[in-house]
């Protein structure tokens, strides 16, 4: 659910700017060639998770995909967080920098974010470039539009961390759907 989030933010925010958005595009199949390292992602399914023409250079394809850990997991405690930001970011390009080049022609970016708000150096790269795309769009400030920005992913963040400890307050209809129906037709009859 963060991740979701966090990715539909990442490419509403990109929609505004550019023409060519896309959630969850998959990448072309491989055709023979072989990727570095043998752990890359070479699945004929395999999708990331933002693909945005332009972003980085015109007529270019750019692709993120987005990770969000918590930092305070017991894997992570001896780590500086610098550290972890970094160790996910190269995760990540190993799964996929390598494909996106060789196949796809285009460029990748880790989009690593920690549930406490806080993003990795390349996450911020990507925020401070797609703020200064806005902000030459809308003839806004740089560090108005940045600020929304981070202020923005922040709250995102922020709000799938408490439904995380509490949970959703909507009716749980799919549990026990006999039930819920039964529950639907008392409250039906009693308003009428």
């Amino acid at each position: 659910m963060r991740h979701n989030d966090v990715r539909d933010l990442f490419g509403e925010e990109c929609k505004k700017v550019l023409n060519d958005v896309q959630l969850e595009p998959p990448l072309q199949p491989l055709t023979g060639e072989r990727l570095y390292p043998a752990s890359a992602n070479s699945a004929d399914e395999a999708r990331a998770d933002v693909r945005a023409k332009g972003f980085w250079c015109r007529q270019q394809n750019a692709f993120f995909d987005v990770r969000i850990f918590y930092p305070h997991a017991q894997c992570y405690r001896s780590q500086p967080l610098k550290k972890v930001y970094s160790s996910i970011e190269k995760e990540k390009k190993r799964h996929y920098c390598d494909r996106i080049l060789q196949v796809e022609h285009g460029t990748f970016t880790p989009l690593v974010f920690s549930s406490n708000g806080g993003m990795g150096k390349e996450a911020s790269c990507a925020l401070k470039q797609l703020a200064n795309l806005i902000s030459s769009s809308s003839g806004e400030a740089y560090s108005q539009t940045m600020g929304l920005l981070r202020c923005r992913f922040a709250f995102c963040l922020m709000r799938c961390a408490v439904t995380c400890l509490r949970g959703s307050r909507r009716l749980r209809s799919n549990v026990f759907p006999e039930e819920s129906t039964t529950l639907i037709n008392w409250v039906a009859g009693i308003q009428e």
